[in-house]
């Protein structure tokens, strides 16, 4: 449905460790840096982009929020969250299970 989700981030580098170890638990190769300095995931004909935002402007949380990725299995869903947890990312809700 979506041709891409563009997330604003005050610290790319630190975005690219997160993405890159999440991304990973679902097989997804690294992020790369495009000619606008945005990190650009794609994979199966999906993107993500992650950037600092174009108005010079602190990036901001999208209070209530939600983007939704397609996962392989149950397992991939563990996996992904535990790279995530374990690389500066909080769990707000009861973690998944399989």
């Amino acid at each position: 449905m979506f041709t891409h989700v563009m997330i604003g981030s005050n610290d790319l580098e630190r975005s690219k460790a997160f993405y890159d170890a999440t991304f990973a638990a679902l097989g997804v190769g690294p992020g790369e840096i495009d000619a606008r300095g945005r990190l650009v995931y794609i994979h199966a004909g999906s993107r993500l982009m992650v950037t600092t935002p174009i108005d010079g402007k602190p990036a901001t949380v999208a209070n209530g929020g939600t983007i939704g990725l397609v996962a392989p299995s149950p397992a991939h869903v563990k996996a992904w969250h535990d790279a995530g947890t374990s690389h500066g990312g909080k769990s707000i809700e009861t973690p998944p299970s399989e």
